[in-house]
């Protein structure tokens, strides 16, 4: 079980205030209540060890875990487990692992989340927003007719990154986005998290590996031994990251 203390790192508009979260699946509790809040255009990391229910909380936020507590996107309070709504006004989670249409090409997998908010194939065919996204990994653009399915793991995330630029996210949710890759890939791909969060993206960032994330981070929320919560500033949970 996780236990979260309610903080907020910076000035502003709040664009994701979630109070009181909990996380339950079946009998089992992963997450008691949660709160923590996120400025508009600020990245705040949520590191620790795996199995410790970071992943649980970012389901959840986007509506797709069994939760309760209340989770407010700009000020409206979502209902809970409704992931259409969270979308539908830009919360865009990239989930662990990817989650791509392997037989489709890297065009259709990046065009479906256009579809999020043009809700019309055609209009999202004709949109610019897939070439915006591609702007951030032109690596991509020789291969948009091969099937997502057969690119290397870090030509795969990068396809899920673009894919939720393409549905022009106000909040960019994402979990474990280096898992399995290389540390090469593992830099570039946080490069472009940096130019993302530049360009005034905010972003809650799901991180086993505290050293990455306190590099782009403006606020950190810290998950020890499964219990044990510290929110902080970089400069802070750096003073500790030793032992994470």
């Amino acid at each position: 079980m996780v236990r979260f203390q309610e903080t907020s790192s910076g000035e502003g508009p709040v664009a994701l205030a979630v109070s009181e979260l909990s996380v339950t699946y079946g009998d089992f509790v992963a997450v008691e209540r949660a709160s923590f809040r996120v400025t508009e255009g600020e990245c705040v990391a949520i590191v620790g060890p795996n199995g410790n229910g970071k992943s649980s909380i970012a389901m959840a936020v986007a509506g797709l875990a069994n939760r309760r507590g209340v989770v407010e996107l700009f000020g409206e309070v979502a209902p809970a487990n409704d992931p259409m709504w969270m979308v539908s006004r830009g919360l865009v989670l990239i989930p662990e692992r990817r989650q791509l249409f392997p037989n489709l090409s890297v065009l259709d997998n990046i065009t479906l989340g256009c579809y999020a908010w043009t809700r019309s194939l055609r209009s999202a065919l004709r949109s610019e927003a897939v070439s915006e996204a591609l702007e951030f990994f032109p690596q991509l653009g020789p291969r948009l007719r091969q099937k997502a399915g057969t690119l290397s793991g870090g030509e795969q995330q990068m396809v899920a990154l673009a894919r939720g630029m393409a549905s022009r996210p106000r909040v960019l949710v994402i979990d474990e986005p280096c898992l399995g890759l290389a540390e090469a890939v593992s830099r570039r791909l946080y490069q472009v998290l940096a130019a993302m969060n530049r360009q005034g993206r905010t972003i809650v960032l799901v991180e086993e590996n505290p050293v990455r994330a306190l590099e782009l981070s403006h606020q950190v929320v810290r998950v020890q031994n499964g219990v044990t919560v510290e929110v902080s500033r970089p400069a802070r949970a750096a003073d500790r990251s030793g032992g994470a």
